[in-house]
């Protein structure tokens, strides 16, 4: 069961990739409309991280409980849970920060070669061509949090990675101007895309080209990124799931797929949207089914 897959999809590698990421002592803080995140914090918790808690931004709840993915019921998972504070943002911060950290996947909609992103609008702020969802919390884990932060994009290309100078705002702090942020947080650790696993290096604070997925050459990777990639002098080829990981993540993870819609676009995300959707409403139980292994 643990040797490599061969039947893999791209979001199913990218899943892997971020479970990996997750320490047996993180609080692992799911976001809205983050179904590959969630997918990977779950499958990390019922392989590697069994000690592993969730923190979901909705309702500001801690839970314990590894329950399947869903779409209609997220908010019932957090049913079981443990409420921190009944108004405002979780002050993940106050948490004893010597036994317990925090980890967060974010998309950015841009990012540059220092980990700095834009989740704010492209075009000029005062009269955008397009306003993305916002910062949110963003601000935060990316300052502070002394686990750094963690990006993901399941569409690697020269619009989502671009030179700082077309970073059209930053709402998420990387190295600025190739500098440790001021506020204390590591900064950010790695990127995880459809083609690649990048990470940054020590001195430079560069974006650099660390593992390549199987079947991508380094020319499709340099293309798709608007700015010059350092890359790695050890360069290898990404360690792909096992056939467990595969297995559990099909069969008891997120045996809907609702990690596809961060990948599919168009018809094929709406016709699995569709799919999905109408299998939640034909549950019996309307809630997600607890994971056991």
């Amino acid at each position: 069961m643990t040797e490599p897959s061969k039947d893999y999809s791209i979001d199913e590698m990218m899943t892997v990739l971020m479970a990996r990421e997750v320490r047996n002592d993180d609080v692992m803080i799911v976001g809205v409309a983050t179904p590959m995140v969630w997918s990977a914090f779950t499958l990390a918790k019922v392989t590697h991280a069994p000690d592993a808690i969730y923190h979901y931004i909705m309702g500001n709840t801690f839970v314990t409980e590894a329950r399947q993915v869903s779409l209609l019921y997220l908010e019932m998972n957090t049913a079981r849970a443990y409420r921190f504070q009944n108004s405002g943002e979780c002050t993940l911060e106050s948490l004893p920060s010597e036994k317990l950290t925090t980890i967060e996947f974010f998309r950015p909609a841009q990012v540059d070669q220092f980990g700095n992103t834009n989740n704010i609008c492209i075009g000029d702020w005062n009269k955008p061509k397009i306003r993305l969802p916002g910062c949110a919390g963003i601000a935060d884990f990316s300052m502070f949090y002394s686990r750094g932060s963690f990006l993901y994009t399941p569409r690697h290309d020269n619009r989502t990675f671009v030179p700082s100078e077309q970073l059209f705002f930053v709402s998420g702090v990387g190295f600025p101007e190739g500098k440790q942020s001021i506020c204390g947080g590591t900064g950010p650790q790695c990127v995880i895309t459809n083609l690649a696993y990048l990470d940054f290096d020590i001195k430079s604070k560069k974006m650099k080209l660390q593992t390549l997925h199987p079947g991508v050459d380094i020319k499709e990777v340099k293309e798709s990124t608007g700015f010059d990639l350092l890359v790695d002098k050890n360069l290898k080829e990404t360690k792909p799931p096992t056939t467990k990981e595969i297995k559990l993540l099909r069969e008891k993870v997120d045996p809907l797929s609702i990690r596809k819609l961060e990948v599919l676009s168009g018809s094929e995300r709406e016709e699995l949207l569709d799919k999905i959707i109408q299998k939640e409403l034909e549950m019996e139980i309307k809630f997600p089914k607890l994971i056991n292994i």
